[in-house]
This record gives structure tokens, C-alpha cells and sequence, in this order.
């Protein structure tokens, strides 16, 4: 069946990214937006070394007339490259959209011979684009958010489109337009419940491209997942991409009322400034299922913070990661950014105390990680690097290969060397304080990091802790053991120690660093198999409930686990 648009998103490495990262939420909402307008997209998600193959295939057995390319900062280089091929070796029209189409301009198009360049939403513009190029309707100049080179050579920009004001008027994506019927199949869907950010951080992209926020009802949120569920009964987890989903507590406490219902997890992102101010609403969503979440955190440095436009101190996120902690939640994610606005190795050493104090916080649970600079399209920071005691460097900014990833500025303190030296040992300095805390986990950390064999899907959402933890010989083995039926006491069942590599120091033992003493000590000893707790009682001469509270805590402290036999 021949269609008129194949949308690609493709990326180097993409094959390793989750299955849910890579369904291109917003090329899907083009196609099922067109297909009112009686046009057919298809949509392909993968890696860019597949692209020929799969473009090839499409055009030559389903002839498709047009192309269209998602780029960011990441893969703009390479889908110009691939753009050239295609234009050497296909008559299809090609144009580009999505973040980076924003920074791309008369040189892009006659350095790759891309036909046209679409910015902003991509909705409107898509089906003005396939009116002109597929039903001969309207002219070009009638087609809104478009740069082009016109048939004289000259470069041309088109007024932007209106935004889509009711998101819920925007059909639902589609797993029939997906190229290879993959879309939603997984055990996570992604999902997006509205778009815009209010906020002013002068890093950030979506900031500074639109602040109009838009948010589609709780009830269409929830048609959208119950559609995604009649289609893939295997479905139990929700990925709510929005930046700015915590915006507005009322609607949060909507959406956790209705997800509640489906019995699904979920993990969204959430701003520093507006959880601070509605702690509650953090246990709120753990009891709806919450099982993660993304905290923008940025810097430890009430400078650099400032300087971001962040709104929120380094203490609140202290407030909020305790606060998280208390609620039971899995996870939280965030990054530090090193070498941006006014960083010095003062401030630089304020973020890292600053980790620290969240690691303690939030032992088990919080992942942290560091990145560099990126220089997004349009930024204030990117626009006007000097106003924030920045400057580009030209050198390596040319030659970015993977943004947050590539030192690409100088401070007027730090060189980009330096701030490359100054990562790596920041990032050195939290590996080895995530295995001192590590070492210091109990049974509920464990469990936090790991799930229960018994779990659904059982992810580790912890990957920093699961690393440091597996260098801990008695961790290493209690999460060997974690089954319901190894974990759950009986006074019938064997205690098997967990530690193997331990000093004996008159009447204390240590193992692991972790120092036992008087009966604790000698009911971890006897932790051999060999007897059960209620022969053990007998064996130390104590009562049973006190054999049973020791037994119980050092589980706790994961040295030991249960044995039926």
C-alpha cells in the first residue's frame, strides 16, 4: 500500500537505547494528525546504519513521495550526511524537523541539497507541506514555518504556524503507522501529557522555544493509555516524558486518582522549585505508582543556580530527596553540569559536598551523574555566553560528537581543559563514595535498588548502586538471595550468613566493615546451615525471641538470608 511521508528518527547507537525512548512521540503525532486530511505517514524509529536499507525499500516498492528527518543536536551531522546520499540517489523530497531545525539555516540546505527545513510543531506545517507537494493546493509561501531556497536560488522563511492550542483535538498516535507495528508494544509506552514550559533556565531549549504551556486533560491522558492497553494487554508501565508535568499539583493529583486505577507504574520528571513547595505531593505519587523520577538539580552552587534561572537552592533539593526517601520511592535521577555559568573549582567543589549530602540522603535510591555544558540553539547562555562569565570554544564546539558529553567551553576561571580534569575527578570522587555508601545499605536499600524476584518486570532503576554494590562481597551474595522464600523468617528455617572475608576481634567480629559484637556476633557465626533459629535459641542459650529479633535485624543489615533447608 503506498503512503505519501516516511518520518525517520534515527541515531548512532540507538539499538542500545530502551525500546520506549526510541518510538518518536512526535512524528507519531504528525501522522495521526495528517491521516485527517486523508494523507498516510509511517514512522521509523532505529539506528542510522539501517537507514539506507530501510529508506531504499520504501521508496522503491511503496514509492513515497517525501521524507521527513528528526534532528537534534546529536544527529544532525550525520542525517546531513545521509541527506546528501539520499538526494544523490532518490528523487524524494526531503525536509527536516524537530530542536536543531531552529539553528539550521540557507548553508544547511545547500551544503546537504535538503529541500526544506521545518521549525517549531510540526503538525500544521506537515499537512500545509503535503497539500502544496502531493495535491498541487495553495502555493509554498502558504506553507508556515518553512525555510527553503525558492526557484531562483533565493532563501526563504515562511510566519510560523499558530500552536495547537487543544491538544486533546491531536488524534491519538497510532500503532498502525508505526513502519514495523512496534509502536506502544513493549511493557512501557512513552507519553507526553502536554508541551511548552513556562520556566526561564538559560540552558535549557525547550525554555527558551516556548513558553506557551499547553496540557492536555487528565481524561484524554487516560483514553490514550486505556487505548495503548486494549491493543497491548503486556502493558504496565508509563514513561511521561513532559518537562513540566509537577506544573500544576491539582491536575498531578487528577492524573494519580486515574492511573491508580490501571495499576501501572510510571516515571516522569518533576522541577525543584514546585515539589519543594508541595512536598506531600511526592508521596502522593509513589502511592499512585511512581516508581522514578528525573530531578533537575544542576548545580550545588546557589551561583550557578541563580545564573541557570533555576528558582531553588541547593538545601531544597536536600528537603526533597529526604522527602522522596520517606515516601518510598525507587529512584531519582539528576545531573550535575561542570563548566557552565560562573564555574570555578570553589563552585565546583560545592556541587560535589553537595552530591554527597543527597547521596546520604537518599542511600539506594538517587542516581546522580555528571555532563557538560551543551550549547542549544537559542539559549540566553548559547546567545550571550559572555553575560555568564562563559566563552565558546570554537575548537571543540565545531567538532561536537555527543552534546553534555563534549567540554565545548572556557569559564573565566577554568580552561576547557581544566573542566575536563575537574569532571573526571568529580565523577571519581562519586564512584568511590557510592561503594562507602554502599557498604551501608540495609535489606530495604537492597530491595529499593533491586525488587524482589517476585516483581513484575523487576527493573534496577539504580544502575550507579547496583555497580558499587556488587564490589561488597556480603551484598554481592544477599542479592544472590532475594526470593520471598530465602527473605520471609520462620523459626524453623537455616540462617545462612551472607559474609565470607571477616576479622575476629576478641568478642567482635567484623565483616565488611560492619562491626558485630557480644550476641550479634556470635548469632552471625552460627550462621553456618547447620542448625535452625529455634535450635540456635538452644545452642546460645538465649530465648527465642531474642534469637529471633537478632536473626531478623542482621537480615535487615543483609548478612544473612533464610534457608528452607
Amino acid at each position: 500500500m503506498e503512503y505519501e511521508l516516511l518520518l525517520l528518527n534515527l541515531q548512532r547507537e540507538a539499538k542500545f537505547q530502551p525500546l520506549h525512548f526510541r518510538e518518536s512521540i512526535g512524528q507519531h503525532s504528525i501522522a495521526a494528525y495528517i491521516s485527517q486530511f486523508g494523507f498516510s505517514a509511517k514512522v521509523y524509529s532505529g539506528d542510522i546504519l539501517d537507514a539506507q536499507k530501510v529508506i531504499l525499500r520504501e521508496t522503491q516498492i511503496y514509492h513515497v513521495p517525501v521524507i521527513g528527518f528528526y534532528v537534534g543536536a546529536d544527529n544532525v551531522v550525520s542525517i546531513g550526511n545521509l541527506i546528501k546520499w539520499l538526494k544523490a540517489n532518490t528523487k524524494s523530497t526531503i525536509f527536516v524537523g524537530g530542536p536543531e531545525a531552529w539553528a539550521l539555516e540557507e548553508s544547511f540546505l545547500r551544503d546537504t541539497n535538503c529541500d526544506y527545513i521545518m521549525v517549531g510543531e510540526g503538525e500544521i506545517p506537515t499537512r500545509q507541506l503535503l497539500s502544496y507537494l502531493i495535491d498541487r493546493q495553495g502555493t509554498l509561501d502558504q506553507v508556515q514555518s518553512l525555510r527553503f531556497l525558492d526557484a531562483d536560488g533565493v532563501y526563504r522563511c515562511t510566519p510560523l504556524a499558530p500552536l495547537i492550542q487543544n491538544l486533546d483535538s491531536i488524534p491519538f498516535p497510532r500503532r498502525e503507522d508505526s513502519l514495523h507495528q512496534r509502536y506502544h508494544m513493549g511493557h512501557t509506552m512513552g507519553l507526553l501529557t502536554g508541551r511548552g514550559c513556562p520556566n526561564h533556565c538559560t540552558f535549557c531549549f525547550e525554555g527558551a522555544s516556548s513558553k506557551t504551556v499547553r496540557l492536555r486533560s487528565i481524561e484524554n491522558v487516560m483514553q490514550e493509555i486505556d487505548t495503548v492497553k486494549s491493543y497491548n494487554p503486556s502493558l504496565s508501565h508509563v514513561n511521561i516524558f513532559d518537562d513540566t508535568f509537577t506544573l500544576n499539583p491539582h491536575r498531578v493529583s487528577e492524573f494519580c486518582r486515574e492511573i491508580k486505577k490501571r495499576n501501572l507504574t510510571w516515571t516522569c520528571e518533576a522541577h525543584v522549585r514546585i515539589l519543594y513547595q508541595n512536598l506531600s505531593m511526592i508521596s502522593e505519587m509513589v502511592d499512585a505508582g511512581l516508581v522514578a523520577m528525573q530531578l533537575g538539580i544542576e548545580s550545588g552552587s546557589q551561583l550557578v543556580l541563580d545564573a541557570y534561572q533555576k528558582k531553588c537552592s541547593p538545601e531544597m533539593m536536600i528537603d526533597i530527596i529526604r522527602e522522596c526517601k520517606k515516601s518510598g520511592l525507587r529512584c531519582v535521577e539528576g545531573n550535575y553540569i561542570i563548566g557552565g555559568a560562573f564555574e570555578d573549582k570553589e563552585t565546583i567543589e560545592q556541587s560535589l559536598k553537595h552530591a554527597k549530602l543527597l547521596i546520604e540522603e537518599g542511600r539506594g535510591m538517587l542516581e546522580l551523574h555528571t555532563v557538560y555544558f551543551a550549547p542549544y540553539y537559542g539559549t540566553p547562555i548559547t546567545m550571550n555566553p559572555e553575560n555568564f562569565g562563559m566563552q565558546l570554544v570554537e575548537q571543540r564546539a565545531e567538532h561536537i560528537v555527543t552534546t553534555m558529553r563534549d567540554a565545548v567551553v572556557r569559564t573565566q576561571k577554568l580552561s576547557a581543559d581544566e573542566i575536563v580534569k575537574l569532571r573526571l575527578n568529580f565523577s571519581k570522587e562519586l564512584d568511590e563514595f557510592y561503594l562507602q555508601q554502599a557498604a551501608l545499605c540495609n535489606k530495604d536499600d537492597i530491595l529499593r535498588i533491586f525488587g524482589t524476584s517476585q516483581e513484575k518486570e523487576s527493573q534496577i532503576y539504580n544502575q550507579r548502586w547496583s555497580v558499587a554494590c556488587s564490589y561488597i562481597p556480603h551484598l554481592y551474595t544477599f542479592v544472590r538471595h532475594l526470593s520471598e522464600e530465602e527473605q520471609s523468617y520462620s523459626d524453623q528455617k537455616y540462617p545462612i550468613r551472607t559474609g565470607f572475608d571477616y576479622y575476629m576481634l576478641d568478642d567482635k567480629i567484623e565483616v565488611d566493615d560492619i562491626l558485630l559484637s557480644g550476641p550479634e556476633a556470635q548469632a552471625w557465626i552460627y550462621a553456618d546451615g547447620k542448625y535452625t533459629v529455634a535450635q540456635l535459641a538452644q545452642k546460645l542459650a538465649l530465648p527465642l525471641e531474642t534469637v529471633r529479633e537478632l536473626y531478623k535485624k542482621l537480615n535487615h543489615l543483609c548478612l544473612l538470608y533464610f534457608s528452607t533447608f
